[in-house]
């Protein structure tokens, strides 16, 4: 590389930095800014020769310092001249300083409930990319849901055989149960126990198959959604309604 080659290359990166540093520069600092307010500010205290207000009822105060009928009004901090050097807002009354914080609530709120939209809508389009990164086509989300439906069927069908011998025992201990009471002997302790023991075990397997039911409908509703989403991310969509 020659010695022009080289200073041509360092300028032009020179030249791509001047605007960041630029940038950088321009960039106020809040510390800074306050430190310059405040010397303004304690340069136009020392050219204060008076202040002035006028009243509700229309009646102008002058003194050395601020009136003490100037309570509650804008009071005018004048120079020797006369000119408005800078104004002190009257406090606050109660109503607007609910107003106010009504107002700074609303703004929090409001704030709150963008960040919000906005960490909803990433988590949704981190969704999408994982949809379309896991599915090559419809066909492949079929493939998905009938698998989980297979599942659920092997699932249902194991609860349902528990619940056909369950039955059964229980057929066995209604006969039982009528030979005990056709005759003097009386049902022995251990009886009552598995009697009770079959029906508890058979109200679980009951609910496990109602919840295998609905669970079947939830997989249907999740992969009828995923075939939704696929088909508005990829277009597929609107070419079927065209």
């Amino acid at each position: 590389m020659t010695l022009n080659t080289t200073l041509a290359a360092l300028g032009l990166a020179l030249a791509a930095a001047a605007p960041l540093a630029a940038l950088a520069q321009s960039k106020p600092d809040p510390a800074k800014t306050a430190a310059k307010e405040k010397a303004r500010m304690q340069e136009l205290q020392k050219q204060v020769r008076s202040y002035r207000c006028v009243t509700k009822a229309g009646r102008k105060f002058y003194g050395s310092t601020v009136p003490p009928q100037c309570a509650g009004e804008l009071v005018e901090a004048l120079s020797q001249q006369g000119t408005v050097l800078f104004r002190i807002d009257p406090p606050l009354t109660a109503e607007q300083k609910a107003a106010q914080a009504a107002a700074a609530q609303k703004d929090a709120a409001q704030i709150e409930a963008k960040r919000e939209a906005e960490a909803a809508a990433l988590v949704q389009k981190r969704r999408d990319q994982a949809l379309l990164q896991t599915y090559a086509s419809e066909k492949d989300i079929e493939g998905v849901r009938q698998r989980a439906l297979a599942d659920n069927r092997a699932a249902a069908a194991q609860v349902e055989a528990r619940i056909a011998q369950l039955r059964q025992r229980q057929d066995k201990f209604a006969r039982e149960a009528a030979k005990y009471s056709k005759g003097s002997e009386t049902a022995p302790a251990q009886f009552e126990q598995d009697v009770r023991a079959v029906a508890y075990d058979l109200s679980l397997q009951e609910q496990l198959l109602e919840s295998r039911r609905k669970e079947a409908a939830a997989i249907n509703a999740r992969y009828d959604e995923e075939i939704r989403k696929y088909r508005l991310l990829t277009g597929a969509d609107k070419t079927e309604k065209k």
